[in-house]
């Protein structure tokens, strides 16, 4: 894992992450030119904290601050059971509802509601009800984020940050993923909106493939 890290590290610092990860969302140069700066050091930081596990941290620190936090329920690591080799990480994932994180977040940005993906830890800034299409949709959408932290670390959120400010959520629906066959085709938010997709509605692509092998 320290070895994966450092490898992240020195792509990151060469600029071989940014080129791969912006080749299709932001094709346009002013786009890339716009983000580089920010995303490069925003990159390096979240590489280094990597370095020193504060992803896993993070969860220890959230025990301490709060303590409403809980395992995924059975129900929940269902929605999952085709991801088997995941099952083992699906089980150190937290959840926090009502998180002082995630409402903190919500007051910052004006939202009535908030969810985040953060490490192996998902907050939610009110209760979650998956007999709720809405809210179960929502769930797995965090859920991928978590996934993204285990194969890419903590700099899938800035990627993140970056993307809901230019390309956005959408994907382009059933048809895209006819279309496309790679993961990371889709930047982060995409990439979340397309798991609950694929997850919730069993959709048969080669993208599931992807998802399987862990290619964030």
């Amino acid at each position: 894992m320290l070895k994966r890290r450092f490898i992240h590290l020195f792509h990151v610092l060469s600029g071989r992450e940014f080129l791969q990860r912006n080749t299709y969302n932001s094709n346009q140069f002013w786009k890339r030119a716009l983000v580089i700066v920010p995303w490069y050091i925003l990159g390096v930081f979240y590489a280094v904290l990597d370095l020193l596990f504060f992803g896993y941290l993070f969860q220890g620190i959230m025990s301490v601050t709060q303590r409403n936090g809980r395992k995924l329920s059975p129900e929940e690591l269902s929605l999952f059971s085709n991801l088997s080799q995941e099952l083992g990480y699906l089980k150190t994932v937290r959840v926090y509802e009502k998180s002082w994180v995630a409402r903190t977040g919500a007051w910052m940005t004006r939202r009535k509601s908030l969810g985040l993906g953060l490490g192996n830890t998902i907050h939610f800034s009110r209760e979650i009800d998956l007999e709720n299409t809405a809210d179960l949709r929502w769930f797995v959408h965090e859920m991928a984020h978590t996934l993204q932290f285990k194969y890419r670390g903590l700099i899938y959120i800035p990627e993140a940050l970056i993307a809901q400010q230019f390309s956005g959520y959408s994907f382009g629906g059933l048809k895209t993923l006819r279309q496309i066959t790679k993961l990371r085709a889709f930047n982060p938010e995409q990439q979340a909106e397309v798991f609950a997709a694929v997850q919730l509605s069993y959709f048969e692509t080669d993208i599931r493939k992807d998802i399987e092998n862990g290619n964030w």
